[in-house]
């Protein structure tokens, strides 16, 4: 069997998710210091000053600028990654499914699951309660190449959740 999904995809997730954690408490780090900073200089100044007015000229732009920024952060990037190595322990520690197919085809189209980008590889299946074929969709990751399969190729595959995990071309009609 050939190992689609590799250990080292969840390390490096896990190593960005780390990094774009890093980056978020940084920035609301330095605006707290920002803010306390500004409020010091605002109680130190005596009362009806004339220089009120820029101390709020100047925090109330940079409050909604980083509040702007972080609710996008937040909802891109951090919720992104999140999402992905979610998917990764799932596909690590999931339930998986072994299935026999038929290689039809690739396809690119993208399309999301549980917050995650993926493209499909469609395999003809037997159905041996509907004594019928189908074709099943399996999924992997929109970013990595697609395995080394041809079409027609009998492929005996592991998935977890419909995500590809490994496959081994075989030799021969089984069933």
């Amino acid at each position: 069997m050939v190992n689609y999904y590799q250990h080292s995809i969840l390390e490096e997730a896990k190593t960005q998710k780390k990094k774009t954690l890093i980056a978020l408490y940084s920035v609301i780090g330095v605006y707290l210091i920002f803010t306390v900073a500004m409020m010091l200089w605002y109680t130190t100044l005596p009362y009806e000053s004339p220089i009120i007015a820029t101390v709020k000229l100047v925090h109330y732009p940079i409050t909604v600028a980083v509040i702007i920024f972080l609710v996008i952060f937040v909802q891109i990037k951090v919720k992104r990654v999140k999402r992905f190595v979610d998917k990764c322990v799932e596909i690590e520690t999931g339930l998986i499914e072994s299935s026999f197919g038929t290689f039809i085809e690739f396809n690119d189209k993208l399309q999301t699951k549980d917050g995650v980008d993926f493209k499909w590889i469609v395999f003809l299946e037997y159905n041996e309660k509907k004594k019928d074929f189908f074709e099943r969709k399996v999924l992997v990751f929109y970013e990595r190449e697609f395995p080394d399969i041809k079409e027609g190729d009998s492929v005996r595959y592991v998935t977890q959740g419909n995500v590809l995990k490994e496959y081994e071309i075989v030799e021969g009609e089984e069933e």
